[in-house]
């Protein structure tokens, strides 16, 4: 039997490209020679033969290209203008790339170094409202920082990347297992250990502010919903989904989520329909006076007088509870109280019958209410308006023009009782202002009884709102105001400050959360920033101090009291995120991050101070001094350390940090140094003994490497 070959890819349809294209691709596509059609074998030789043209066929990788390119009829293709000339009216404008992002210029090193004694943050992320403001504040309530950090789901190495902090994003190889395969969804635990990443940078980080844009973009994040204005929702249940996948029993994976509940008022034997909410989000009508539990009571029940009570509560409260007000009447400010002290106990199922009694109350008095309106109105207004004139105005227009009008209709009719028309003419006033008089009166005795009615409202609204009078009281549950975020680059953020500074977070122990150390921070970061960073560089290094060209982004961080918190979530922006945390919450114990996230940030500190080196800056003896930190245990450990052996430089093909290597090079800090030579010329030189070591080049983990981790945590506990 002769040999076959299997047949080329056929040309594709002539209608989907041009002719000469067709011709094109016809030339380039190798021609199978003609084999026999098979006439004369049999009917046995002819399925052999088929066989083995299908076995051939699907062993053959010289099969040929797939075709690429535009496979629609008369769509419109960009290539480059070849032609001499073109119709103008086919032309027009279209996005070069519609993925493109707005760069921001980065500050220069000495710009962006952690000023001791402030807390570090995560700058905005210009495609996802508040992730960063909410990341910074709950790295500063303890449990959240513990449930973030998610110690039992660790990875033995966390990359590195030297533009991480700016949001460039850690491609680590990972074991894919079959269930990954089944869900669609390899890089499920990417958002566990991007977070555990931005919690531990914000222990001990030396930069001032990194970058969530890494973690925004995780698949988990964006299929959840494109929206950025519903990116901390998403990044809170997106996480959620994460943690429960990782570690079922973690009861730290809930600690953001909570359960609402509500029953059917006509249907006693359903089911009640359950809802898990990971945050909170009431619209906000305009109205003066509304304080939070107002807003929150409207958007659980709708209490309207005359309607049955919606029985509706929640259930397994959060420990960390996210609020985002949002006010429908853009652009005023959201304009509710909000209270630095939180008791929801008013919508948990223990206190449903409570609720149920004074929400009834309520309602009453709303139907008082709106029946004293209903009347204020019908003795204001006319029936029959003209302009914006009230019931009274007109009386009391009739009333002067009664004087007028009177006498001429009298000597028109009969000149005879002209000396009559006078007394009753001003009967006539005085009984229109008396009616004027009387409606004037009523007006105000409504308005007081109004006003009265309100009171009492508010004072029924207060209820379960304030601390209680005995312990076995409710209500409960407190939880205090943790974190503000405003407009989209400013964050109020309440810091413990013993916890700020990265010495410190070694030493806390259990009686710290319970100290009077905390204190309220705002911090924000845009374009006027830098400009006033700027314009204080100039100042105190003179006219001719050297500025980066262009818009340069720049944070400030500053003290602030309280009731400028208040104040701001009040009247600051349209749009305000919120966060409360419980009691326990804020008294959990605080331990540092494992080693291996630890590890993370030293070579991140290690690539921040390669940068300072390779930047020329002007450093004053002050800024010299807080520098140079005072060396704590694990520095004075690594100077005790002996030089690194001939052994310790060979390559561990297990890390994901091969930096054994002598010539290879670090990555530079920017895409463009301002000076100094580039960080790429900067090349590691372990066999000198005079170049520091850093943790990249021991991040390789061996029996040695582990004798040693224990000698430094045993001479931690020793000081």
């Amino acid at each position: 039997m002769p040999a076959t070959a299997p047949p080329s890819r056929p040309p594709s349809r002539t209608d989907i490209r041009d002719p000469e294209q067709n011709a094109g691709y016809q030339d380039s596509v190798a021609i199978a020679p003609k084999e026999d059609s098979g006439q004369g074998l049999s009917l046995a030789e002819r399925e052999e033969k088929e066989l083995q043209q299908a076995v051939a066929m699907s062993l053959n990788s010289d099969i040929g290209q797939q075709e690429t390119g535009v496979t629609l009829h008369k769509q419109p293709q960009f290539n480059k203008a070849t032609r001499d000339h073109y119709e103008e009216g086919a032309w027009a404008m279209t996005l070069f790339n519609t993925s493109s992002e707005e760069v921001m210029i980065s500050p220069d090193p000495e710009d962006r170094k952690r000023v001791e004694g402030e807390p570090a943050f995560i700058r905005p992320n210009p495609n996802g409202i508040y992730l960063g403001g909410l990341l910074t504040i709950l790295h500063s309530i303890p449990l959240a920082r513990e449930a973030l950090l998610l110690r039992n789901k660790p990875l033995f190495d966390y990359g590195h990347e030297a533009q991480w902090w700016n949001g460039q994003p850690i491609n680590l190889p990972k074991i894919v297992t079959v269930n990954d395969g089944k869900t669609g969804d390899s890089d499920w635990d990417d958002i566990i250990h991007e977070t555990q990443r931005l919690m531990a940078f914000m222990d001990t980080t030396k930069r001032a502010f990194g970058s969530s844009d890494s973690l925004a973009k995780i698949k988990s994040m964006s299929s959840l919903s494109s929206d950025s204005d519903e990116i901390v929702t998403r990044f809170l249940e997106a996480w959620y989904g994460a943690a429960i996948q990782a570690d079922p029993e973690n009861p730290l994976a809930t600690i953001f989520t909570s359960h609402a509940y509500k029953n059917e008022l006509f249907d006693e034997f359903s089911e009640p329909d359950s809802r898990k909410l990971f945050a909170f989000e009431p619209p906000v009508e305009r109205d003066n006076d509304q304080t939070l539990y107002d807003v929150l009571d409207s958007a659980l029940w709708s209490d309207r007088p005359g309607d049955e009570l919606d029985d509706a509560w929640l259930e397994h409260l959060a420990e960390v509870l996210v609020i985002r007000l949002d006010a429908l009447q853009k652009p005023n400010p959201v304009g509710v109280d909000i209270h630095s002290v939180f008791y929801p106990d008013r919508y948990l199922s223990s206190c449903r019958d409570f609720a149920r009694e004074f929400r009834a109350k309520r309602q009453q008095i709303q139907g008082h209410v709106l029946k004293l309106e209903q009347l204020i109105l019908r003795y204001t207004l006319p029936a029959d308006p003209v302009g914006s004139s009230t019931i009274t105005k007109l009386l009391e227009q009739a009333a002067q023009a009664v004087p007028v009008v009177a006498p001429e209709q009298v000597r028109e009719s009969d000149q005879s009782s002209s000396g009559v028309a006078g007394p009753e003419t001003t009967r006539v006033a005085e009984e229109l202002k008396a009616i004027a008089t009387t409606i004037e009166s009523k007006l105000k005795e409504l308005e007081l009884g109004k006003q009265d009615a309100m009171e009492s409202l508010r004072e029924i609204s207060k209820t379960l709102t304030e601390p209680p009078k005995s312990p076995s009281e409710p209500p409960a549950h407190k939880y205090t105001l943790r974190g503000v975020c405003t407009e989209p680059h400013v964050t109020y953020v309440l810091s413990n400050s013993k916890t700020i500074s990265p010495g410190h977070l070694m030493d806390m122990d259990s009686d710290t959360e319970n100290s009077n150390d905390y204190r309220w921070w705002r911090i924000s970061f845009s374009a006027e920033d830098g400009k006033a960073r700027q314009a204080e560089k100039r100042k105190v290094q003179g006219n001719t101090a050297a500025t980066q060209d262009g818009e340069v982004v720049g944070h400030t961080v500053r003290k602030v009291q309280e009731t400028e918190v208040l104040q701001a979530a009040r009247e600051e922006s349209s749009s305000v995120l919120l966060v409360y945390a419980s009691e326990s919450a804020v008294n959990a114990q605080v331990d540092p991050a494992p080693s291996q996230l630890q590890g993370f940030v030293n070579r991140d500190n290690d690539a921040f101070a390669d940068e300072f080196e390779n930047t020329p800056t002007i450093i004053f003896s002050d800024q010299e001094d807080s520098w140079a930190e005072p060396k704590n245990a694990e520095t004075q450990h690594k100077e005790q350390q002996p030089e690194m052996s001939e052994k310790a430089t060979q390559v561990n093909v297990f890390d994901y940090e091969v930096s054994g290597f002598d010539d290879e090079p670090k990555p530079s800090q920017e895409m463009q140094e301002k000076g100094g030579p580039s960080l790429l010329s900067h090349r590691a030189t372990a066999t000198n003994p005079t170049a520091p070591i850093t943790a990249k080049e021991v991040s390789g983990w061996n029996n040695a490497d582990d004798e040693d981790m224990t000698r430094h945590l045993e001479h931690v506990k020793q000081h």
